[in-house]
């Protein structure tokens, strides 16, 4: 069988065959080389240019780890995991809220029409490479859109092969030292009636890993001038004359149509050039306040819609003293980082 083998800095020798390689020559797969993972955040950190693109290939790898472990033959899981991005918009999160309020449409969303061929990514030729090779096209792209089925936690659950990659990945590229030891958790994962269970010798590299997480939000995803140009782009993009075929769209492809545009024109410029918007004032959000300052150039952080138990994901069982349990019943160190985000601020800009 052909196959090629692709060099990740971040996972090492990464073999592709078979669908994978067919996948990979896709268009919209190509195009995730042109979708930065971070959005505008390398005006901040310099080496965060790392794609969506290695980061499907590293989110691959990982699953594919974790089903050799669990003995779990199911090749849907593995290409789901690789497809599970594939609908990312420009500049991935940084105004996708704003796209959904447009479009109607969250990445997931997207990437469940790129799986199945729907417009507007009727073009997409994704259905057909999967009946090629025979594998069921609705368990992938359930599978690949978070949807709760068999074993669906691989690719997004309160441990998963998404997440030991980004954070890994994003830390890397921004020199923020972060590390996680997701060798050690994959070889103490368990299965308890399909549910992922982490052995009690694991239990550490758990901690590690979703307090390491919580810091990368704290310090590189919720920092305040990565915040300020992404609401700069939110800024141009309303300006200009959009439409839904943006979503399909490139970084690259996004900027030089807005720079075109004469509304946003000045605005993405300044943007290319650093010349970012400053916060002068800074207040404790309350929802009265930020109604009151809707007016204004602001910006919640952490966002309004990041708190609770499912945005921190501590919600992992674990076998403690010979019986599953929840880790937060455990372990003083994941109770309290219930806490650890719930302050947010409105910042007002200008």
């Amino acid at each position: 069988m052909d196959y090629k083998i692709i060099e990740d800095p971040l996972n090492g020798m990464i073999k592709i065959s078979g669908i994978y390689l067919d996948i990979i020559d896709s268009h919209y797969f190509q195009r995730l080389r042109y979708i930065k993972q971070l959005g505008m955040c390398n005006l901040v950190f310099p080496g965060a240019n790392h794609t969506r693109f290695e980061h499907s290939l590293g989110t691959m790898f990982i699953a594919r780890k974790f089903a050799e472990r669990l003995n779990i033959e199911n090749e849907e899981i593995i290409i789901a995991a690789m497809l599970h991005d594939i609908g990312h918009p420009p500049f991935s999160h940084s105004i996708e809220d704003l796209f959904y309020d447009l479009y109607k449409m969250k990445h997931e969303d997207m990437t469940y029409k790129i799986i199945n061929g729907i417009y507007p990514y009727d073009d997409s030729n994704i259905p057909e490479i999967i009946e090629k090779y025979n594998y069921d096209l609705k368990m992938i792209s359930d599978l690949a859109t978070g949807k709760k089925t068999l074993y669906s936690w691989i690719i997004s659950g309160p441990v998963d092969s998404d997440e030991l990659d980004y954070i890994r990945r994003d830390a890397f590229y921004t020199g923020t030292g972060i590390s996680i030891d997701y060798e050690r958790i994959i070889n103490t994962s368990l299965i308890d009636n399909h549910d992922l269970i982490i052995e009690e010798k694991g239990i550490p590299a758990i901690e590690a890993a979703i307090i390491a997480r919580l810091i990368m939000y704290k310090s590189v995803y919720f920092h305040k001038t990565c915040r300020i140009a992404q609401k700069m782009l939110e800024i141009a993009y309303k300006n200009y004359s959009h439409g839904i075929e943006d979503l399909k769209k490139t970084d690259f492809e996004l900027i030089y149509d807005m720079l075109k545009c004469e509304k946003s024109h000045d605005i993405i410029r300044d943007l290319l050039n650093r010349r970012l918007y400053k916060i002068y004032k800074k207040i404790k959000y309350t929802k009265e306040d930020y109604n009151n300052l809707s007016n204004n150039i602001i910006d919640v952080i952490p966002p309004i819609s990041f708190f609770g138990s499912d945005r921190i994901k501590n919600n992992i069982y674990v076998y403690s003293n010979n019986k599953k349990s929840n880790l937060k019943e455990i372990s003083p160190i994941i109770r309290s980082l219930d806490d650890y985000i719930s302050d947010k601020y409105i910042v007002l800009m200008k």
